[in-house]
């Protein structure tokens, strides 16, 4: 004698679950600051890269590595902002404002001990200080609104 035996699985379906919420769309002033900082980064860690290197290879005094560290802490910042963007918190824009503003300053000293802007330090100072004003404009603080 065989017995059988028939399961039948119910599968509860709810309507909350599946709907689809649209998200606000990040304006374009945003979304242009956050490649903005991204490129910032990347050139950052390539600069890392390269200066690390050659610190390595040259055995370079302590004194330099010191010096180097604002911009390093500064690539870290600007890292990190970028995974917090789509939180969309005012500290977010604010903290990003600051630290393009530390960086334009960054890039204005070297400029003014040496004595030259060239193609070389151009980026240093229109990249943070596009990042400033893109971060200023309404729509940018309307996207950073919580």
């Amino acid at each position: 004698m065989t017995r059988s035996f028939r399961i039948t699985l119910v599968m509860v379906h709810d309507d909350r679950v599946t709907k689809v919420i649209p998200a606000e769309r990040m304006p374009a002033t945003a979304l242009a600051a956050r490649v903005i900082m991204t490129l910032q980064v990347g050139l950052g860690l390539l600069f890392l890269a390269i200066f690390l290197a050659g610190a390595v290879a040259a055995a370079v005094d302590a004194a330099l590595l010191v010096a180097f560290l604002p911009g390093v802490l500064v690539v870290v910042l600007q890292g990190w902002l970028i995974f917090r963007w789509s939180s969309r918190r005012k500290w977010v824009r604010w903290s990003g404002i600051a630290i393009e503003v530390v960086g334009v300053g960054l890039g204005v000293i070297p400029t003014a001990v040496e004595g030259e802007l060239g193609w070389a330090t151009l980026p240093s100072l229109v990249l943070p200080l596009a990042v400033v004003i893109l971060l200023l404009t309404p729509s940018a603080a309307r996207w950073f609104d919580r």
